[in-house]
């Protein structure tokens, strides 16, 4: 006895069979289109989160693209054909600031969510065979956060905002804020909000529930996968996810509404189909009418039977031989009726119409194919911070140029000040790194005995000069072979006690003082830059020695042209600075170098960017069009080389952000830089000479 028919309200819910109580018998569901297949879903998501609280003006400037990351782990069941629910899981971390005259509040919160998610998608209103939907869900859901607050710097100073815009160790209203020190957020939420309990609120709990609201597009894609746009904005049951409520003291007073977060998302899923598998197909003929259908039927109509026919499938009208294949009359392995030439001699070699293949066909296809394969490939080379060299090329050995200098300094750490003038009053003195250490030459000889009369010619001046050898730009200790006997006698008719003449002015161009070495790309075309560090740790930049007064104004005016802002003469005689009126003009410097200026360097043109890559040659098209989705994109040359910079950023900050969604999105080797006035820098020393050190 069949059981009798379900409701038709039923039938939508059917899973293919009900099992009849009683009998065990199954009931075939009223039609396959009306089944609801059960196709569980694993969906794997990333996205941005964005706060709106007390904290960050309600984020009316929030943007996806500078908001923090969140990760979504969700698995989904259809219930009918229009409603999906499922479990999901949500962890990131959100943040918000609020800089303005009346308060300065932030805040970091590591979130962790969990619930249960209903999803419509408007089956009932859009087309069968669709690949694209939208849905809308809502949900409930546990939360739980931790907030903490950035209150101190990494040398555990407190913040204190003043009402110019700066930020000071000392509050504004102190008795001794004239020793007040500039200092910088470092975005390290170093405090927990709830433990610093400023409004009096207490150990309150870090935990709510919330109601999840969501709208967004599903794009059906082959073999089960789906990827799915949505943005879900989450209402908590709490307003102290930032810390701040309505109850809160002074101008921390929030606005009594509690505190939501938007999790906008791109997830990719996977359905498991739980389809029943289609039965097998069986034949409607006795396997005496497949028998006579086998041994009579000639498919290709050649008259031979398709059980004894070799070559199926013959074009109609082609003569064949018994077994059904076409005939091949001169044997070269191509039918009559394909040959374009009759009677080929035995064992020639035939093309694919039948034609012989001379010696001369041979040669030349094989030319083709030598040629076709001999390709030159050449690919871009994708290199970190630095400028990129020339490709390598091979030639013959040519024996590198040495000269004699003389030594008169080195330092590792500072110098004093006497010692610095000393040196400045040197007029071919130039340096030379080796590591950590710096080297003061002067001089460049072909011959040692002239290099070691110039080192004696030192000593009368107070210098311990020693002679070395310059070999490619490195410095390298004299043989100890001993000199050539020319050269002994060279030395032998040498004066020691033949000082320079003395009463000598030089006026250099010093173009400013900083507290930190600075990068050489910042003075790229300078090519007689000394550097010298005194014991006050500051690092001074020289440049010109000149013993006319107008040339060394026009040097100066040339480097403030290259945003030299600093820059000033200074003239040195005799191991002393002194005033340069012997030179023509007035001192245009202070004459104390302890008292110079520091960060002379014009900033005004310095500006953070990313760098994604550098390429020597051709870039590769699937690169290239990477940075062409990307845009704003600015290639700059560097020697042989061009780099690939993207954004434009006025702190590092704000581009080390732009560098971790640049990560996200597949530029795995991307990195922050400084640009000034077209020459690219290193990201610390850019931030060096914004911050005046």
């Amino acid at each position: 006895m069949r059981t009798p028919a379900m409701p038709s309200q039923f039938r939508t819910l059917a899973m293919g069979a009900a099992v009849a109580i009683g009998m065990g018998q199954l009931v075939q569901a009223q039609s396959d289109s009306s089944r609801v297949q059960l196709k569980p879903t694993f969906s794997l998501g990333t996205g941005m989160l964005g706060f709106y609280g007390d904290v960050g003006f309600q984020s009316k400037s929030y943007s996806p693209l500078v908001s923090r990351i969140g990760y979504e782990l969700r698995a989904s069941a259809p219930v009918t054909e229009w409603l999906e629910v499922g479990l999901f899981a949500l962890h990131g971390r959100m943040s918000a600031n609020e800089r303005s005259p009346s308060r300065n509040l932030n805040f970091e919160s590591r979130i962790t969510t969990g619930g249960l998610q209903f999803t419509y998608n408007f089956h009932h209103l859009l087309k069968p065979g669709r690949t694209v939907e939208p849905w809308v869900s809502i949900g409930f859901e546990s939360l739980e956060f931790l907030s903490k607050t950035d209150l101190m710097d990494a040398q555990g100073r407190r913040y204190n905002y003043w009402s110019d815009g700066t930020i000071r160790d000392i509050a504004e209203d102190a008795p001794n804020a004239e020793n007040a020190v500039e200092i910088q957020r470092d975005y390290s939420y170093e405090s927990d909000v709830r433990e610093s309990n400023v409004d009096g609120f207490g150990k309150y709990e870090e935990q709510t529930w919330a109601v999840p609201v969501g709208v967004g597009v599903k794009m059906l894609l082959p073999h089960g996968f789906d990827a799915r746009i949505g943005a879900t904005m989450h209402f908590t049951g709490t307003d102290f996810i930032d810390g701040v409520s309505s109850n809160s003291l002074g101008d921390r007073k929030g606005d009594g509404r509690n505190d939501r977060f938007l999790f906008t998302s791109f997830s990719v899923g996977y359905a498991i189909s739980t389809k029943p598998r289609k039965k097998k197909w069986k034949p409607t003929l006795s396997p005496e009418q497949m028998d006579a259908i086998a041994f009579n039927d000639d498919e290709d109509g050649d008259g031979v039977m398709d059980w004894n026919d070799r070559c199926p499938h013959t074009p109609p009208g082609v003569a064949v031989d018994q077994h059904g294949c076409p005939l091949d009359s001169d044997g070269d392995g191509v039918p009559d009726y394909r040959d374009d030439e009759a009677g080929t001699l035995a064992g020639a070699p035939v093309d694919a119409r039948g034609v012989t293949i001379t010696d001369d066909d041979l040669l030349r296809a094989w030319l083709n194919f030598k040629d076709s394969a001999n390709v030159t490939i050449i690919t871009s080379r994708v290199e970190s911070f630095g400028p990129v060299g020339k490709p390598k090329v091979t030639r013959a050995a040519t024996p590198a140029k040495r000269t004699y200098v003389v030594k008169v300094g080195s330092q590792v750490e500072g110098i004093s000040e006497e010692l610095i003038q000393r040196i400045l009053s040197l007029p071919d003195v130039r340096t030379i790194e080796r590591g950590d250490t710096t080297f003061y030459i002067v001089g460049s000889y072909d011959d040692l005995p002239e290099a070691i009369k110039r080192e004696l010619q030192l000593k009368g001046q107070g210098f311990e000069g020693t002679v070395m050898m310059e070999q490619n730009g490195k410095l390298l200790d004299l043989p100890s072979g001993g000199i050539t006997p020319r050269e002994e006698e060279v030395l032998t008719k040498l004066t020691p006690s033949t000082p320079e003449q003395p009463g000598k002015v030089v006026v250099r161009v010093q173009l400013g003082a900083f507290r930190h070495r600075l990068s050489q790309n910042i003075f790229t075309g300078i090519s007689d830059l000394v550097t010298l560090k005194g014991n006050d740790g500051l690092t001074r930049y020289y440049t010109g020695s000149f013993t006319d007064i107008n040339e060394a104004a026009k040097h100066k005016v040339n480097m403030l042209l290259n945003g030299f802002e600093g820059a000033f003469l200074v003239a040195f005689k005799d191991g002393k600075r002194v005033s340069i009126t012997e030179a023509g003009a007035q001192l245009t410097g202070p004459e104390n170098l302890d008292d110079i200026p520091l960060g002379s360097i014009n900033t005004d043109n310095l500006k953070f960017r990313v760098q994604l890559g550098t390429f020597a040659g051709n870039v590769p098209m699937e690169t290239m069009s990477k940075y062409v989705d990307l845009g704003n994109v600015k290639p700059v040359a560097s020697q042989s080389a061009v780099r690939y910079l993207y954004g434009e950023y006025p702190t590092r900050t704000a581009a080390e952000e732009a560098r971790k969604e640049l990560r996200n999105l597949g530029f795995e080797d991307a990195f922050v830089v400084g640009e000034m006035n077209g020459r690219i820098i290193q990201a610390e020393d850019a931030e060096k000479l914004l911050n005046g050190q």
